[in-house]
């Protein structure tokens, strides 16, 4: 048995480990970005934004775990009650299984992706949930290119970004600080390629188009200005490695070339996937 101080790799590993033993994963919350913070875990993120109008959530982690959340929300002087907009990145287990926890809290109203919605609706087997506490997904809204989701003064534009689900959605927002300077955030809303290997899409039936809508959708936004990369995972850009560093007068995660690298990597990642008809443009 795998003890707290193992690094766990397996992702249903690190899962069951999540579920099961959720003080394991517990992290301290932090600043990453003006008015922006972490409040996930040392696996799965999640992000708290204050806005003029109370709180945006991006992602909830898994059910069993969620209450790690609330404790980070309440550890930065806020109150979960004041969440008021729920962002869903995509609608795996371990980024979603605590929507439904947060929305009876706070009544928060949840933006996903129609893609994914439809999707997990005609597969619910594809949440991934591996057997654990699942309350559902209720949508207030689905996200739109065209029109950014706006709470207060917070302008979230959303980007289109399938591949490792139907429906994974990218985030972009302005935050500014103290002293008036402004710093663009972005999330990528899944980058993994898990779901693209062969076993996996033989193992759930799924296109093989889905490697190609993963390629295109990197190349869509490999450009895009960045500032602030923030992890659908910390461990895509480590960030929690990066947290001591933390000062007044230094935020270590201030860093225009994150971004880019984060997505050539994953270029990398799924040419080595692609196989030599499917890279043929």
């Amino acid at each position: 048995m795998k003890n707290s101080q193992e690094p766990l790799s397996n992702p249903f590993d690190l899962l069951r480990q999540g579920c099961e033993r959720p003080w394991e994963v517990a992290v301290a919350p932090f600043m990453v970005a003006p008015r922006t913070w972490y409040v996930g875990n040392s696996w799965v993120g999640a992000y708290l934004i204050e806005s003029s109008a109370g709180l945006i959530l991006i992602d909830a982690t898994m059910q069993p775990q969620v209450y790690l959340v609330f404790e980070s929300v309440r550890m930065l002087g806020f109150d979960p009650h004041d969440i008021r907009l729920l962002l869903l990145s995509h609608a795996h287990y371990d980024h979603c299984g605590g929507i439904r926890a947060v929305q009876e809290l706070s009544g928060a109203r949840l933006y996903m992706a129609k893609e994914d919605y439809d999707f997990i609706s005609e597969h619910p087997e594809m949440v991934l949930t591996e057997g654990y506490p699942y309350g559902g997904l209720k949508p207030d809204h689905y996200y739109s290119e065209d029109t950014p989701v706006v709470l207060g003064d917070i302008q979230v534009d959303t980007v289109h970004t399938p591949g490792h689900t139907p429906g994974t959605t990218s985030f972009f927002f302005d935050t500014t600080d103290k002293a008036g300077v402004s710093f663009r955030c972005g999330m990528h809303g899944g980058v993994g390629v898990n779901t693209l290997t062969d076993d996996f899409i033989r193992e759930y039936d799924l296109p093989i188009s889905t490697r190609r809508d993963y390629l295109n959708s990197m190349r869509k936004v490999r450009d895009l200005p960045v500032d602030i990369t923030l992890g659908s995972h910390p461990g895509q850009t480590d960030m929690l490695s990066k947290v001591s560093l933390i000062r007044e007068d230094f935020n270590p995660f201030f860093d225009r070339n994150t971004w880019p690298s984060l997505i050539d990597k994953r270029i990398a990642m799924i040419r080595e996937i692609l196989d030599t008809t499917e890279l043929e443009e």
